[in-house]
């Protein structure tokens, strides 16, 4: 990294932002955006199809880059610069660097939202899984998914003439941004156009040349008409990704299946030429390294071109088969009367040992989505998983998850009167004591005062890191895109967005259920131990109690179709699922609903939470999303998918069942498989995540890491190379349950 240069451009970057805060925001934020653009966008790479990369600095503005959302600033990367230049550098540069940081403590949007929540309470909540605390709570502006559709189908002259349309009835800054915004993808075009023709000229290759001169082509078009090719419609909706920093990218068989099949069908390519072009943009897709985003949605009903994007889910099915990566997260939305082709293409590509796509069932999803968002089947019908599997409507909502809550750390306070172990601090209120809880009904009272005070908190901060980043921004390039920013003429956060969604994740949901099935079954019911005995062997981490951990861990457990069990699961989701909605409207979002879709703070959270009933240690993982506890699920692959279809699914947007399987069994019974997959989805299954993989591929993998690079496991809401994943969440998966027959 040349750090002077990085330097200079940020020092410019700032003095421009300075400048333009009289302006109206939309048009400070074009202005930084225009300075940015020249910056930030990489050049064309050997053996790139499609042109389009962006490298952030160490200042600029993003809706949610590497999770700071708006206007932000990398102090630690400033200071590390610094440190590298060493003397190198005048004083009076170092003045200006250190003027810099100085304006950036408080004027970026993360200091401004610290501020505003602090100011309100006093305090500010929690920002990573590694400080005290039951919750945690960042900002960004992520999951957005913008009606790419739209941008295919008319253009950028298309979008121009409908914003210069609404313009003569109200001109406002906000068109005038806009206009700006398409001149800026008009201008990353041409930033391209003249990469690929410098490296033209040093080419001499034949193929190479003749791949950039097509790629000049392409580009040069996509300026003035809307997309006449499947390659013109990948480029457009690339660039349009790239400089907006598009996360998410919604139903690509819908957008790109009409181009498709053209060229296709009229010889302007072959297949194997589509496969080769999308393998270049799978490879952007993994250049940027957003595991935890990248989704492309394929299948599933409200499609306006079904057989068309059909053949085109197929090739981006073997696109996925071919490339064989950890993103993007392809993803298959299911129904009745769906091209079995798809499902079974799907199927068989999980069963040779990859992970996607990751199948959703419309059955379930749409009419819960209806009842969830309150919102007509055609709208329910644009839902799409983001990120970890959260829901949100393309082109008409938010849905930003910017906050996460454990669970089990929350009945863990309950039982120490609200003091943490872990941490030697008071983090909750005192009731008194555990003598007090002489009652199931009182213990469970008394988790849900300590679970909805940090609720009543997280809906709090969603809602201002939603007013805040609107205060500062337009968010030009997802306004451009959300169905009512243009024809209102608001900006997305300021009256644009036609639903302002949001979701907050759950951690520990299932290892809480499991432990106060325990609690509730031995102290209770039972009464063999006394609420204080448990606590005594809790804090012991068992050490003593290997007989009475037996009995723990035999006490009914959720995943084995067990009424017991899986009636607290649901008590325990209905709560938090109620409180979350209670507290969203309390704060005026539109929609604010749970989700259970655990990446792998499941298990890196767990490091923080004391030994727990369900027999599991201090320090082990919990239960990832709506799975079992691990080792829990004994009574076979029907009962596990039994209990996870129990939970009232008009009550969350997005929870994450994982299973594993062998190829053996895939092999062997693939028609049970089948039939077993698809009678889940038609009676309340929401989704399933498969990993085809042996234990002892997993343990051989710990051992040789070097003879397993290219062995992909699913986490919870993502993927990842096994071998470099922490040890903590390797040995969370190897201990999950592994179905054989």
């Amino acid at each position: 990294m040349d750090y002077l240069k990085e330097l200079e451009y940020a020092v410019e970057f700032t003095e421009l932002y300075k400048n333009c805060l009289s302006m109206p925001k939309e048009l400070r934020e074009v202005k930084c955006l225009e300075m940015q653009i020249e910056h930030v966008l990489q050049p064309i790479q050997e053996k790139d199809l499609v042109a389009g990369f962006m490298k952030h600095g160490f200042v600029g503005f993003s809706p949610q880059y590497g999770g700071i959302y708006t206007y932000y600033f990398h102090k630690e990367q400033v200071q590390k610069a610094l440190g590298a230049l060493g003397g190198s550098i005048t004083s009076d540069f170092a003045t200006q660097v250190q003027e810099m940081i100085d304006f950036w403590e408080e004027e970026q949007t993360m200091s401004k939202l610290n501020k505003r929540f602090k100011d309100t309470h006093g305090f500010i909540l929690p920002q990573a899984y590694t400080q005290p605390g039951l919750a945690n709570a960042f900002a960004r502006i992520a999951g957005t998914n913008v009606d790419l559709d739209k941008l295919i189908r008319l253009g950028i002259p298309g979008l121009r003439e409908e914003i210069q349309k609404a313009r003569k009835q109200k001109d406002n800054a906000f068109y005038e941004a806009l206009e700006r915004s398409l001149d800026l993808l008009c201008k990353a075009c041409d930033i391209y156009i003249r990469n690929a023709k410098e490296l033209l000229q040093e080419e001499t290759r034949t193929k190479r040349r003749k791949e950039l001169c097509e790629m000049i082509y392409i580009l040069e078009n996509i300026k003035m008409q809307k997309p006449a090719s499947f390659k013109e419609g990948v480029q457009l909706f690339w660039i349009y990704a790239v400089v907006s920093d598009l996360m998410n990218y919604g139903r690509m068989d819908v957008y790109l299946g009409d181009l498709y099949c053209n060229d296709i069908d009229n010889g302007v390519i072959s297949e194997e030429e589509a496969i080769e072009y999308l393998s270049s943009l799978w490879r952007h897709f993994v250049r940027i390294g957003k595991v935890h985003d990248c989704r492309v949605i394929v299948g599933g009903v409200g499609r306006r071109n079904e057989e068309k994007a059909d053949r085109l889910a197929l090739t981006i099915m073997e696109v996925s088969r071919r490339v064989k990566e950890v993103v993007p997260q392809l993803t298959l939305r299911y129904y009745k009367g769906m091209n079995e082709q798809l499902l079974d293409t799907a199927l068989q590509i999980i069963g040779e040992g990859y992970c996607y796509p990751i199948i959703y069932s419309d059955e379930t999803n749409v009419p819960a989505i209806m009842k969830a968002y309150e919102v007509s089947r055609e709208e329910a019908e644009r839902y799409v998983p983001f990120g970890c599997g959260e829901y949100v409507l393309e082109g008409l909502s938010t849905g930003t998850p910017n906050n996460g809550i454990n669970l089990l750390k929350a009945l863990e306070l309950v039982l120490h009167d609200g003091y943490d172990r872990v941490w030697n601090m008071q983090l909750e209120e005192p009731f008194g004591g555990i003598e007090k809880l002489d009652t199931f009904d009182k213990l469970f009272e008394q988790y849900c005062v300590y679970v909805e005070r940090n609720v009543r908190l997280l809906a709090e901060q969603m809602k201002m890191n939603y007013d805040v980043a609107g205060e500062e921004a337009g968010y030009l390039f997802i306004s451009l895109l959300m169905d009512d920013c243009i024809k209102r003429g608001c900006p997305l956060l300021d009256g644009g967005v036609r639903y302002l969604n949001a979701a907050s994740e759950v951690f520990g949901m299932i290892s809480c259920a499991d432990s106060l099935s325990a609690i509730k079954k031995l102290v209770y019911d039972e009464k063999k131990f006394t609420l204080q005995q448990v606590v005594e062997m809790l804090d012991a981490n068992f050490e003593g109690y290997e007989r009475e951990r037996k009995l723990f861990k035999k006490a009914p457990k959720y995943g084995n179709d067990d009424e017991y069990a899986d009636n607290m699961a649901q008590k325990v989701f209905n709560h938090i699922a109620e409180a979350t909605m209670r507290e969203g409207k309390r704060v005026g979002l539109n929609k604010y609903l749970m989700v259970s879709v655990n990446n792998s703070m499941s298990a890196e959270w767990g490091v923080y939470c004391l030994a727990s009933a369900c027999g599991r240690k201090y320090k082990d993982p919990m239960a990832n999303g709506n799975g079992a506890s691990i080792g829990a699920d004994q009574n076979g692959l029907t009962s596990l998918l039994n209990s996870m279809s129990k939970f009232n699914n008009t009550k969350h947007v997005g929870v994450i069942n994982n299973i594993k399987l062998t190829k053996k069994m895939f092999k062997n019974s693939y028609e049970k498989l089948k039939n077993v997959v698809v009678t889940f989805f038609n009676h309340n299954g929401v989704q399933l995540n498969f990993s085809c993989v042996g234990k002892d591929d997993l343990e051989n993998a710990m051992k040789e890491p070097d003879k397993y690079r290219n062995l992909i496991v699913r986490i919870g809401g993502f993927s990842a190379r096994f071998v470099e994943l922490n040890p903590v969440v390797q040995n969370e998966i190897i201990r999950r349950t592994t179905y054989e027959g």
